[in-house]
């Protein structure tokens, strides 16, 4: 064996022998930057790439699905729907980008897009979810937060044979005087939205009025 195979070999013994990778195990490498995730269930992650795809991986197998959302820009943002809204059997997923659209679609299948949320006029920061309504919020490079409502039953946009677009019905702007980077709902009661951009400032909102 050369001692090139042997300084090989000793570095394989070394990871697998180191504790973190022990712990964390292979990571999950889907060809692409990973630019955003939300777990969905005990095993399965949503991932936002930098190659303009939104797709499913098993945690367990470190394996993506090869079926992709696709957007026109890379995936800034995703979020997954709680478990009550359903498409035959599939959780719900979100996906965001700088093509200024939020795209929605089961996890099962992702290159079935059931709505798409239009009305940012510049790239798609952020997205939040509300944990018990089906309501969506985005936040934008457009200095623009968007308040979504999604139908109570996502069942009646499988039945469409087109992706139903879908309008804000609240838009709130000129409070952030700069690019919407993140936002968060107060995990108590989901009664405030959180925002903060490149203003470096933090705003409250109402999460179902604005």
């Amino acid at each position: 064996m050369s001692s090139a195979q042997l300084d090989a070999l000793e570095k394989k013994e070394e990871l697998e022998c180191d504790p973190v990778r022990q712990k964390l195990g292979t990571p999950l490498r889907p060809g692409a930057r990973i630019l955003s995730f939300d777990l969905c269930g005990s095993d399965t992650v949503v991932l936002g790439l930098s190659s303009h795809q939104a797709k499913a991986a098993n945690l367990t197998t470190r394996e993506c699905t090869a079926a992709a959302a696709k957007h026109g820009g890379p995936v800034t943002a995703v979020a997954v729907l709680n478990e009550s809204y359903t498409v035959n059997g599939s959780r719900i997923a979100l996906s965001a980008s700088w093509d200024k659209i939020v795209k929605v679609w089961p996890v099962d299948d992702p290159q079935n897009t059931l709505a798409v949320l239009t009305g940012h006029s510049d790239f798609v920061k952020c997205v939040a979810v509300h944990p018990t309504l089906p309501i969506v919020y985005t936040g934008s490079a457009d200095k623009s937060i968007m308040f979504w409502r999604l139908p109570e039953s996502l069942e009646t946009l499988a039945q469409s044979t087109a992706p139903q677009e879908i309008a804000p019905f609240k838009t709130v702007k000129g409070q952030h005087t700069g690019q919407i980077y993140a936002m968060c709902l107060d995990p108590v009661s989901a009664q405030v939205l959180y925002s903060t951009g490149s203003d470096a400032s933090v705003r409250a909102w109402d999460s179902q009025t604005g």
